[in-house]
């Protein structure tokens, strides 16, 4: 498998292809990697405002739905257009050259509170393009096909999350399916909503189902749930699960990635639904805080290695998984590569699933987080009640919750510096009030980030750039020599990929929520795309995407908006947190039609090194 490395600074006419950024995380490996040297370690500096898009208010106001926030979804830019989808269900495409509106595409979510499955969370976190057609996962989990030039509707596949066998719990869509071949994989988030987690397959021609895998026992529990033990890192454990109702989790809710080659499809599970007494699912609770490899054509479990047995932390894998080849101990090795809550970076055959180096640790000393990283020695019985009124570090949000991106063996990933605590008490799950767990922020302890560079071959870190605020929503992104990583406070940072270096920092003036992309605009300039304003506030806070591009001296008199900005106004109201809010991932349904605004897959891909 060959994999096209970073074009080293200097080569710019090796750069001209490329031109798009047609994957969530660049490609469909999940690298972030953009081979690009136009812009580059020695002129990121000069990378100035170009244009700054307002996004719309949110039109529904939902009794019981949490508020819409900013921007999650890292951009796409397919041939001079760069498209992102707001929380709201508006998936919205820009001209990357001016940021005039070139089409719209609204959802009708009034229409998700007829739906049983819906938890009335929403957010879509990614879209995905594939031959001409943008696809994206509504909060009811419809899945949506729009055409790439116009916005019109090209696929629907209905409510996806309805009727899943076993459930008792609600879901949210989230994430873009992926396409390989005829076979559309989706998937849906629940957190503690107590959704049984699962992926579908359908035929994107004829919409039908072909196979679906779970994450989690049905309600009740299921005898054999061990059956497919010896497939991975974990002992076989009868009764795992116990009989409980309450049995819910391990959505698959960060990016995916397939082999092309071998037909394996990988990706990660969230953790059980910790709400509930722990000790009324005994056992490592396969297969919540999973890795997992799945075959594509059938859905068939080939492998899986588990992070956290019998998670109690919410300490699962975080945004995305990573498929790329290292050179480890001289040879080259087809890995997977997966950053988790617990602050350990995973690789692992993509073959068998086996370690191909020790974890490696990030960050401060782990406190009061029973079964992180514990395999066998794992305690399958234990319970939350010895963690109440203890500090959890690191806290439910993290350590690694976001993407990172690789370059050759360097793998670039942010960890949140943030302890967390738990309370007892009642709370709703399920319809039904129930004396449970409550995990939260720990405001009596300082909440910053770490940016590190680790070489995966021998597991040491190059340098570490420390952020004084805490990182959950942005992938980090490296590309031309620059690694870009924005922060929860809205700091875009640019640093050299060699040293750590700061070249450039810009306050966009609203929370960090998602990466940046990179692309060519109509007239062939490279610019870099950057959403600003989502994250955990109290109210609606719609978010903006700016378009940023190297200029001159004479370009930058001609332009008013071209300006050094150490801040960026919102015209929002920003407030920030003291204490970090429980994440809460979103979902619902739509019937809407395109509308003009303003002027309007590469699937077939080999492997990263």
């Amino acid at each position: 498998m060959v994999y096209p490395q970073a074009v080293p600074v200097g080569r710019a006419q090796a750069s001209l292809q490329y031109a798009n950024w047609p994957s969530s995380a660049y490609n469909g490996f999940n690298t972030n990697n953009d081979p690009q040297s136009v812009i580059n370690v020695n002129n990121v500096q000069n990378l100035q405002v170009k244009w700054i898009y307002q996004v719309p208010e949110n039109p529904y106001d939902i009794p019981g739905a949490a508020p819409s926030l900013g921007i999650e979804t890292q951009p796409l830019i397919i041939s001079g257009i760069l498209y992102f989808a707001t929380p709201y269900n508006r998936v919205i495409a820009l001209n990357a050259g001016s940021g005039d509106v070139i089409w719209s595409y609204q959802v009708n979510m009034s229409e998700f509170v007829n739906d049983t499955w819906w938890s009335y969370a929403y957010n879509i976190s990614s879209i995905a393009y594939y031959d001409g057609v943008v696809y994206f996962t509504a909060s009811d989990t419809t899945v949506y096909g729009l055409n790439a030039t116009t916005g019109a509707v090209e696929l629907t596949i209905p409510d996806t999350g309805a009727n899943i066998p076993g459930n008792t719990g609600t879901y949210f869509g989230e994430k873009a399916p992926l396409l390989y071949g005829d076979t559309l994989v989706v998937r849906a988030s629940t957190t503690d909503y107590g959704g049984r987690g699962y992926v579908r397959a359908y035929n994107v021609k004829t919409k039908q189902l072909l196979w679906q895998w779970f994450s989690v026992p049905p309600a009740g529990g299921q005898a054999d749930w061990d059956a497919n033990a010896s497939l991975g890192n974990i002992a076989a454990y009868s009764g795992d699960w116990g009989n409980s109702t309450l049995i819910g989790g391990g959505a698959a809710w960060g990016l995916m990635t397939l082999d092309n080659r071998t037909g394996l499809l990988y990706f990660s599970t969230g953790h059980p639904s910790d709400v509930y007494d722990a000790s009324l699912r005994p056992g490592p609770n396969l297969y919540t805080d999973c890795v997992i490899a799945l075959n594509v054509t059938d859905g068939r479990l080939v492998w899986y290695y588990q992070i956290n047995p019998h998670d109690l932390t919410e300490h699962e894998g975080g945004w995305s998984i990573t498929l790329a080849n290292l050179t480890i101990n001289g040879q080259a090795q087809e890995v997977v590569i997966q950053a988790a809550k617990n602050n350990y970076v995973y690789v692992l055959s993509a073959a068998k699933g086996a370690l191909v180096v020790p974890p490696i640790y990030l960050g401060s000393p782990e406190e009061n987080v029973p079964n992180d990283n514990a395999g066998s020695g794992a305690n399958l019985t234990e319970n939350q009640a010895g963690m109440v009124g203890r500090p959890i570090c690191p806290g439910t949000d993290g350590g690694v919750e976001m993407a990172p991106a690789l370059d050759g063996d360097n793998l670039f990933v942010a960890s949140q510096n943030a302890c967390g605590q738990m309370t007892k008490g009642p709370l709703s799950y399920k319809g039904q009030i129930i004396n449970g767990y409550i995990y939260q922020g720990d405001p009596a302890t300082s909440q910053n980030s770490t940016l590190y560079s680790i070489d995966l071959a021998d597991g040491k870190i190059n340098w570490e750039f420390l952020m004084p605020d805490r990182y959950q929503g942005s992938s980090a992104v490296v590309s031309g020599g620059v690694v870009y990583a924005v922060d929860r406070d809205g700091v875009l940072y640019a640093l050299n990929e060699q040293t750590g270096q700061l070249l450039r920092s810009i306050q966009l003036g609203g929370l960090g929520a998602s990466g940046v992309s990179i692309g060519r605009d109509f007239q062939g300039d490279m610019m870099v795309f950057v959403p600003a304003g989502g994250g955990d506030l109290p109210t609606s806070t719609p978010g903006l995407v700016l378009g940023l591009q190297l200029v001159t001296q004479s370009t930058s008199s001609t332009n008013p908006l071209y300006s050094e900005i150490p801040v960026i106004a919102l015209g929002v109201i920003v407030v920030f947190l003291g204490v970090y809010i429980l994440s809460t991932r979103s979902k619902r349904r739509m019937t809407a039609t395109a509308s003009p605004e303003g002027s309007e897959k590469s699937s077939d891909q080999s492997l990263p090194k």
